[in-house]
């Protein structure tokens, strides 16, 4: 039998995900839901992972939960260029702006920082803000104009060859022979009066401000598993290649990522599977990926590997 599918219905099963390895036994993967559904666990909204009757763990068994965090979405981007323009000039080099995106809604970083570099590249450009208004009438135009037409100004004299758009049009008619309309247009560009992106000037006080602006960001661990597991060591397998001349880093703390020796840093190595001593019976680590440039590049987020066990003498 051919048909046509007429609906789809999702069913959001959450953000977790969870797998068992028994003692002696290969890994499989518990089924999250309720007991209607027979499943065999459930992921409360405090992160507890609850089993029910008949699916409890049996001794040694290893649990292990992946899911993913949430947070505010942030962006930032710098105009080297232009800097470098005005200091030539003997201008201020430096003009910075902190806001939040309000529309459209900016659900991702991502989102944040292609806002963010919008706003630098019209900013920094010579034209960045026109506005202005034109008079004619209807004899002066082949077709009507109406709001949201786009308008191509060029006057060689002022050197200005910019598009812009028709914000109002103002008709105003008199009785005349031949019947002539007078149009009164307003006209801006995107910066000047924003079409797309509305922002404002207040920060949520739980945002993070991003890091520097980099060259490149490099694709964060969503592939990595702890491959082994004990009283003292961890062994993971990153899922990627680094790139060339790069590696991965882990650190005990999610911030500030860079090369060289300090108290957080656990280990950088280049290789796909890496092995590194246990601190407590409540480890927290955070690995991202880097590349061989000079700064290095890092992954935009970090993968946060947690572990309830106790060590090991």
């Amino acid at each position: 039998m051919i048909g046509t599918m007429r609906g789809v219905n999702l069913t959001n099963l959450g953000s977790g995900w969870v797998v068992s390895t028994p003692p002696n036994s290969g890994p499989y993967t518990r089924r999250i839901g309720s007991t209607a559904e027979a499943a065999e666990c459930h992921i409360e909204r405090t992160g507890k992972l609850a089993f029910y009757t008949g699916c409890t763990p049996v001794a040694g068994e290893q649990i292990a939960v992946s899911y993913r965090t949430i947070g505010r979405a942030i962006g930032r981007a710098v105009n080297s260029a232009s800097q470098q323009a005005l200091a030539a000039a003997g201008l201020p080099s430096v003009a910075s702006w902190i806001g939040s995106v309000t529309s459209p809604p900016a659900r991702s970083s991502t989102d944040c920082r292609n806002a963010a570099q919008v706003m630098e590249q019209a900013a920094a450009s010579v034209s960045a803000l026109w506005s202005g208004a034109y008079k004619g009438n209807n004899a002066s135009f082949a077709s009507d104009v109406w709001p949201g037409d786009a308008l191509l100004l060029n006057a060689p004299s002022a050197n200005l060859n910019v598009q812009v758009a028709v914000r109002t049009v103002k008709l105003t008619y008199r009785s005349s022979c031949p019947d002539l309309v007078d149009y009164d247009i307003a006209f801006a560009n995107d910066w000047a009066d924003d079409l797309a992106i509305k922002t404002s000037a207040t920060v949520p006080t739980n945002a993070w401000l991003p890091v520097p602006v980099v060259p490149a960001l490099l694709a964060n661990l969503t592939g990595l598993t702890v491959t082994a597991l004990n009283g003292s060591t961890v062994t993971v397998n990153t899922g990627v290649t680094p790139p060339a001349g790069g590696g991965f880093e882990i650190r005990l703390r999610d911030f500030a990522f860079m090369p060289g020796e300090d108290p957080t840093l656990v280990v950088r190595g280049s290789q796909p599977n890496l092995t590194f001593s246990r601190v407590s019976a409540s480890d927290r680590f955070y690995i991202r990926m880097y590349d061989g440039s000079t700064p290095p590049n890092y992954s935009e987020f970090s993968t946060a590997l947690f572990i309830n066990l106790p060590l090991s003498g």
